[in-house]
């Protein structure tokens, strides 16, 4: 139950809970340990209460019904309060809501969940609490505070603000040389136990201490000692008040995807929520030149930072970034010191939300693996914009999250020329209009090859069009003439990090798709699986953006994918497995046909035998006989 309420009005999924309550040793029976549970829950609270819904359960909770719910409005109250210069109503609301915090959080629950999600609710009451010692500050109250300062200090030693409001609090009733030990003793702690200095905030504090200016002793603020404070008035949380700028350059001579720009275009005016868009595509298609020339035109639209995250590590082994990371990246670029980023997750992603919170950033997220790898680094409330780019299709965003999903797919034929025109020049393609097309269709009109290809003419400016085409259409050379010795536009590095994706049957299905004479395919022939199993296979493919699905059931990549497919199979593959599937390619049209011929005269026109043997194709009432002809095309 303290799983689902954690989540309240969200589906939690019984993957996740087994995780939250059994950790890492779930039982054998989990799935259905977890149904017992939830139907006892059901008894207790009603049918209603928590419901079945895909691929877990999510709890209904209302208004008030939460106590959770009711702590984190009643702070926000009085964190607008604060900031509106009441602080005594800040002061007692914040008491008040305190108050009902009895005992540590999650207590008598299971470890998991503890160790989970405790150090964030945690982390939540803390912050409360040091908001209400800044409200009992404001309001002049720091004779009736110090007592309880000096008890949380003991409990929280390395909470720099606690100290900070401590030293205040001592200073003004007199006792500046306490105040002054209290910084002592904080120097010693954190250089004795982990090597490093006070923040600046406390270092401030001390040296204003000890000018011993009336302008500390007669100030009823302490935001004024606090050398920067978070839009929500919830106090120091950074070092000093920075703007990233982490864009990389702009893509110089962007050409074509109108379309797409203004779909991202159109994402500007959504403010009642965090706007996220999802850019998919193939490898190659130019997902991450097309994210960042889209926020280099929007920047001026977000005063407060632009970020700029590659989720996907460099290297031959290309792993996933660990949001937790990533969001540490984000932290420290707003300036919050490297010892005050909290080694938690969960009190991690809240303090990056709370560094967010109230500002106005264009977040790029580049090259995410899945969803579950950029939900921790959404912000938690509007303002900001996310621009996503994966070589999958997020799915699981779209649908939780409602992001824009925007396709890329390759350039057409007038874009690639405009390509060639940009890099070239417009006088050396217009003096070889016809090589010029040619060298884009043998590039399959895709960006990346299509620069490779116009980096490699650019510096033979001698050469005619016409030869780089004849060498590219050489059979021999394969892919080896788009290899630019670059790995950042290594053609097959970027086939082979969504190649790597793939589950083996899926990885295996596409190589042997390399043996495939023609532009597409349908669920039938090359595996000899079922056609329900190859369906399956060729939407994962259609997933990792490797096959494109044109219409229901027809299936097509480009040629540069299937030279690719087409070196896997020979080098991953046996002449047997190849020869098995050239086979069932080759036996399944005059199969289909003879089906289809059945009811026409004359059938046995068309061999079959067991030599022939195929897999069947699928029927459709009615229309059959249209359907196995397509096969057949």
């Amino acid at each position: 139950m303290a799983a689902l309420l954690l989540h309240a009005n969200r589906v939690v999924s019984e993957r996740q809970l087994s995780h939250l309550v059994w950790g890492n040793d779930p039982p054998p029976s989990v799935r259905g340990q977890i149904q017992v549970h939830v139907s006892e829950l059901r008894k207790l609270l009603g049918r209603g209460t928590i419901l079945r819904q895909a691929p877990g359960y999510p709890i209904v909770v209302g208004p008030g019904e939460l106590d959770l719910h009711a702590f984190d409005e009643a702070v926000a109250r009085a964190r607008d309060e604060l900031e509106a210069g009441r602080p005594e109503p800040a002061a007692e609301r914040l008491r008040a809501v305190l108050d009902t915090w009895r005992g540590p959080a999650l207590g008598g629950v299971t470890e998991p969940l503890r160790a989970l999600e405790g150090p964030g609710l945690n982390e939540r009451r803390l912050s409360a609490l040091e908001d209400f010692f800044d409200a009992r500050l404001a309001a002049g109250r720091h004779i009736h505070t110090v007592g309880e300062l000096q008890q949380e200090v003991v409990r929280h030693p390395f909470r720099e603000r606690l100290q900070v409001q401590l030293m205040l609090a001592l200073h003004r009733c007199g006792r500046t040389p306490e105040a002054l030990q209290v910084y002592a003793d904080t120097r010693a702690r954190p250089a004795s136990e982990v090597g490093i200095e006070p923040g600046r905030s406390l270092r401030d504090t001390h040296l204003r201490l000890l000018r011993d200016t009336t302008e500390c002793a007669a100030d009823t603020g302490v935001p004024a000692l606090l050398p920067a404070v978070s839009p929500a008035g919830r106090g120091p949380l950074v070092e000093q008040v920075l703007v990233p700028r982490q864009l990389p350059p702009d893509v110089p001579l962007f050409v074509g995807r109108s379309e797409q720009l203004a779909c991202l275009d159109g994402l500007l005016e959504a403010t009642a929520t965090t706007v996220v868009a999802a850019i998919g595509g193939g490898p190659g298609v130019g997902k991450t030149s097309l994210a960042v020339h889209w926020a280099h035109r929007v920047r001026d639209r977000f005063p407060d930072g632009q970020l700029y995250l590659p989720l996907c590590r460099r290297g031959p082994d290309a792993s996933a970034l660990d949001p937790a990371e990533a969001t540490a990246a984000v932290l420290e670029a707003f300036g919050v010191p490297g010892p005050r980023i909290p080694a938690g997750r969960a009190a991690r992603f809240g303090l990056y939300r709370s560094v967010l919170a109230g500002r106005r950033v264009l977040i790029v997220l580049d090259d995410a693996q899945d969803a579950d790898q950029v939900r921790p680094l959404l912000p938690g409330v509007p303002g900001c914009l996310v621009v996503v780019t994966s070589r999958t299709l997020l799915v699981g965003l779209v649908a939780a999250e409602g992001a824009r999903p925007v396709t890329l797919d390759l350039l057409s034929a007038s874009e690639a020329r405009e390509f060639l025109a940009h890099r070239l020049g417009a006088a050396r393609v217009a003096a070889e209009p016809e090589a010029a097309d040619q060298l884009g269709e043998v590039c399959a009109r895709l960006p990346l090859a299509l620069a490779v290809v116009a980096a490699r003419a650019a510096t033979c400016p001698h050469f005619p069009l016409s030869t780089l085409v004849e060498e590219l259409r050489d059979a021999c050379v394969g892919l080896d003439a788009l290899d630019s010795g670059d790995p950042a536009t290594d053609l097959r590095a970027a086939f082979a990090r969504s190649y790597r994706s793939l589950s083996p049957s899926a990885a295996r299905l596409f190589r042997l798709l390399g043996l495939h004479p023609g532009p597409d395919v349908t669920s039938a022939g090359l595996l000899g699986e079922p056609v329900r199993r190859a369906r399956a296979l060729l939407a994962e493919l259609s997933r990792a953006h490797l096959v494109t699905e044109d219409a229901p059931g027809r299936y097509r990549s480009h040629d540069l994918l299937r030279a690719y497919a087409l070196e896997l199979t020979v080098a991953h593959d046996t002449d047997e497995d190849r020869r098995a599937a050239l086979h069932r390619l080759l036996a399944h049209p005059p199969h289909t046909a003879h089906r289809t011929a059945r009811p026409f005269p004359a059938p046995g026109l068309i061999p079959t035998g067991p030599g022939c043997r195929a897999v069947p194709s699928p029927r459709r009432p009615g229309n059959e006989a249209v359907y196995e002809i397509e096969e057949f095309r």
